[in-house]
Order: structure tokens, then C-alpha cells, then sequence
């Protein structure tokens, strides 16, 4: 009896985790749209085409020059002590304050800034991309942090904060200034505003006049042990899925860029659902190898994979019914031409809701998926190249499902060996199949609708909302929700009791 009401308390902290990391990206992911919803309006397709290559390349520097060592908190940070905790953050600060200067001083070699940024009109901003990395790049280690002290407080309005801050910023500048230096500034000054707060957050309760006695070498160089496979896997991975869109910055023209880059806009809220699911189960699934339970760590997996098929299946087929509605009302009918590109991208979305990766970095077996990647760049990156070239946009597309496809496959096959399983028993086939059952059979009705009766946005925007509010009701039914039913009981239990407390407040 004790043992089932510790286990249900597991279940409800993890749900309210999740609950608050899911709102807090949802949140946030709302709130991200407002900028091409404004941008796409007020520049033109050339001018948003090199605001999108400046997005790219910062967020592509960040990413290669972070070496993932943040990500090393996710698996220290649970078990240590106090003091260890200190000296984690101090570790992972310094490291992150170090490779942004590696990376502002590559960025500004002759040949590196050649590759990178190309020749054409992005040139121009380079000061902008400098500045950018600088405030940006120690940003990262934010999000681990509070989701290791599961922090819900923070994971809830950090998020939406950062996209809310970066938005005022851009449009106060640019009715001031009305150019596309004042977006450029705008993100800058949005992200020296968002580094003091991460330092604030990160540092707080340490003492920086002590932080010498807080410096623990052999605890550092655990840190690096862990990150610098997953670290270089990262890397790859970033070449592997940006690397198409920083080759395009030298073949297209901004104007194709722009489209190029509307197409991999992906689907509202599916990525940060799945995030928000992969941190937590992250952490779990590592606290399972440090017990010494490799069984349960696969259960842990399945119950992942099978919770992000329960909302990416139904998302995926609603978003491809809707593709011409949502680029239309997004970015206005002058990006129509990235509708078939879209339709296609989305769906590499079943393959990354996989969790590829997830159990080789809560096993500390990052290096396999540095194997599976530089194995795989071998051949996505020539490819990528070659296909951009002489194909154009359609080659970068392919290239770019081909990048995502190829080392996602070779890190599943390192997971079911190391599980010591097979395609056929690390997947929960059944369930899968229910999913794609409910979601297809509950579309049907909506596709007859969009073909054969003419109707607005906003009642195109209640069948989206109605279909997928069907599709979650069948699978609560079935018990495949992306929350069982004692974590919504919990939820909604939470809820009337807010809700309750503040009708008390107001009646009193």
C-alpha cells in the first residue's frame, strides 16, 4: 500500500514537471509565432530572407560552440551533494564563458566567416551574429538547471519571458528606427537582457568571492567525460540538420531562403511537447542506471515513445490537412510556394518523436552517438552539399530529411543492443498502430469538410481544435493520453483547487 502510494506520488511530481516545462514552451511557442506574424507583414521577402540567415547562423553557432556540455547537468545534478551542486554550475558556467570566446574569435577568422556567412548581403550584420553568440550562447544552460531542480516556477515563465522580451525589444526598435539593422539590434539587446537573468539564476546562493574553493578538477573533468561525446554527437547532429541551411546561405537567394526557411517552421507545439516529456523521462531513466535497472529503463522508453505518438501522429495529419490555411494566415499567401516543401519535412517528425539518443545519454554512452553521427556525416554532408548545388531548394530538402533519417536509425540500433532487444520488441508496435487508427478513422469527416465546403480560418481553427480534442478522448480511453489517468486525475485535482481557492479569495 505504501509502496503504491509512493509510486503514484513519482507519478504526479513527474506530471506536474511536465505539466509545467509542456506550458512553458507552449507558452512560449504562442508567443514565437507573433515574430514572423509581424516580420513576414513588415519586411519584405528579401529582408526576411536575411533575418532568417542571421536566425540560423546564430542559433547554429550556439549550438556547435555550446559542445552540449550543459547537458552534463541532467545527469550529475540529481544525485549530488550541496557543494557539488556548486561546483557543477561554477564548472558548466565557465565552460560555456569559454567556448563563446572561442567561437566569437573562429567567427571572426577570414576563411571560417567566408564559409559561415557567405559573401552575399549577410556580410553586413556580421557585428550583429558577434554579439548575438556572445549573449546567447550562455543562455543554454537554463533549461537543464531547472528542469534538473525541477524548478516548475521557472519552467513555466522562463520560456515565454525569453520570446515575449525578444518580441518588445524588436518592434520597439524597429517603429524607431525602420530598418533591419533595429530586428537585429532588437534580438541582441533581448539576449544581454536574458544573460543577466540565466547568471543571476545560475549563480544564485554561490558565492563568487569563494568560487575558487568551489573549482573541483576531478569533478570537472567528469563533466567533460560525460559531454565531449555527446558534446561532438552534438556537433554532428547540428551539421547534419543545419548544415543544409548554412550551404544555402551561399547558393539561394535571400528571397528563397525566406521560403526555405518558412518550411521548416515544423508544427505548433509537437517539439516543445516532446521536450518537455524527454527532460523528464531523461532524468528518470538515468536515475534507473545509477540503481542498476536496465529493464526499467526500457519501460521508461516505451511509455515515452508511446505518449509523443499520442499527440505527434494526430498533429502531423491535422497540420498537413491545414499546411495552405496555416502558412497563409502566418506568413501571408507571398509563402504559399513552401506549402508542398512543409507537407513533406513534417514528416520527419515521426522518426524524431523516436527519442533517439535519450537512453545512450542516460546510460553515459554518449560516445555511440558520436559514432552514429560522424558515421552518418560521412555521407549527409557531401550529399547536402552536392543536392543544394545543383537541386536547389528541393535539394535541401532532401538532404535535410536524409541528415535527420540516417543517424537517428544508427543510434536506435546502438539502444536495442545495448537494451539487448530487436525492431520488433523495443517498440511498442500495438500501441503505435491504435494511435494511427484513432488519428486517421477521426480525420476522415474533416477532410471530407475541407474539400468539399467552403469555410473561414476560425472555423477551420474550432475542427482543429474539435478533431484533436477526439482523438484525446478515444486515447484516454485506450490509456495511450500523453497523460495516464492518474496524472490527469492530479491535474485536474490541482486545478479545481486553485480554482476553488480563488473563488474563496474573491467571495471573501
Amino acid at each position: 500500500m505504501g509502496e503504491d502510494r509512493h509510486s503514484d506520488n513519482k507519478k504526479s511530481g513527474m506530471a506536474k514537471q511536465t505539466a509545467a516545462i509542456m506550458t512553458g514552451k507552449l507558452i512560449a511557442l504562442i508567443a514565437t509565432f507573433a515574430m514572423p506574424l509581424f516580420l513576414t507583414r513588415y519586411l519584405t521577402k528579401f529582408e526576411f530572407g536575411v533575418y532568417s540567415q542571421f536566425y540560423v547562423l546564430v542559433n547554429f553557432c550556439t549550438i556547435i560552440f555550446s559542445l552540449g556540455i550543459q547537458a552534463n547537468l541532467y545527469f550529475f545534478y540529481p544525485k549530488a551533494n550541496e557543494k557539488e551542486k556548486k561546483s557543477l554550475i561554477v564548472h558548466t558556467v565557465l565552460f560555456l564563458m569559454l567556448f563563446t570566446l572561442i567561437a566569437m574569435i573562429l567567427l571572426n577568422i577570414p576563411f571560417l566567416s567566408k564559409f559561415l556567412i557567405g559573401r552575399g548581403d549577410l556580410t553586413n550584420y556580421t557585428s550583429f551574429i558577434s554579439f548575438g553568440i556572445l549573449f546567447l550562447l550562455p543562455l543554454i544552460i537554463i533549461e537543464p538547471l531547472y528542469v534538473a531542480k525541477a524548478d516548475n516556477v521557472t519552467s513555466v515563465f522562463y520560456p515565454p519571458a525569453v520570446v515575449l522580451l525578444r518580441l518588445a525589444f524588436v518592434i520597439g526598435f524597429v517603429f524607431y528606427w525602420h530598418s533591419l539593422n533595429s530586428v537585429m539590434l532588437g534580438i541582441v539587446f533581448a539576449g544581454f537582457t536574458c544573460f543577466v537573468f540565466v547568471m543571476i539564476y545560475s549563480l544564485k546562493g554561490i558565492d563568487l568571492r569563494q568560487i575558487g574553493k568551489l573549482i573541483n578538477v576531478k569533478l570537472a573533468k567528469s563533466q567533460l567525460k560525460y559531454s565531449w561525446p555527446f558534446g561532438l554527437a552534438l556537433v554532428l547532429n547540428t551539421l547534419a540538420l543545419q548544415f543544409d541551411k548554412i550551404i544555402c546561405i551561399t547558393f539561394l537567394a535571400p528571397a528563397s531562403f525566406a521560403t526555405y526557411a518558412i518550411a521548416f517552421y515544423g508544427i505548433p507545439g509537437v517539439e516543445q511537447v516532446y521536450q518537455s516529456l524527454s527532460q523528464v523521462y531523461l532524468v528518470k531513466m538515468s536515475a534507473k542506471h545509477h540503481d542498476n535497472k536496465p529493464k526499467e529503463i526500457s519501460e521508461i522508453y516505451k511509455s515515452l515513445v508511446t505518449k509523443t505518438y499520442s499527440f505527434s501522429i494526430p498533429a502531423i495529419i491535422l497540420v498537413s490537412l491545414y499546411a495552405k490555411r496555416i502558412i497563409t494566415l502566418f506568413f501571408t499567401s507571398k509563402y504559399l510556394d513552401a506549402v508542398p516543401l512543409f507537407r513533406i519535412y513534417i514528416l520527419t517528425f515521426l522518426i524524431f518523436m523516436l527519442g533517439a539518443g535519450l537512453i545512450l545519454r542516460a546510460t553515459d554512452r554518449t560516445i555511440y552517438s558520436l559514432k552514429a553521427y560522424f558515421y552518418s556525416s560521412l555521407v549527409t554532408i557531401p550529399l547536402t552539399y552536392f543536392l543544394i548545388k545543383h537541386y536547389g531548394i528541393w535539394g535541401g530538402l532532401v538532404s535535410a530529411m536524409l541528415s535527420i533519417i540516417i543517424p537517428k536509425t544508427v543510434q536506435l540500433h546502438y539502444e536495442m543492443k545495448l537494451i539487448e532487444s530487436n525492431i520488433f520488441t523495443y517498440f511498442p508496435w500495438n500501441k503505435f498502430l491504435i494511435i494511427a487508427l484513432i488519428s486517421l478513422i477521426s480525420i476522415v469527416p474533416f477532410v471530407a469538410m475541407e474539400y468539399f465546403v467552403e469555410y473561414g480560418d476560425i472555423y477551420a481553427a474550432f475542427f482543429g481544435v474539435l478533431y484533436l480534442g477526439i482523438v484525446s478522448l478515444v486515447e484516454i480511453k485506450f490509456g495511450l493520453f500523453v497523460f495516464d489517468n492518474i496524472s490527469i486525475e492530479y491535474i485536474v485535482k490541482g486545478l479545481s483547487t486553485r480554482f476553488a481557492f480563488i473563488g474563496y479569495l474573491r467571495n471573501k
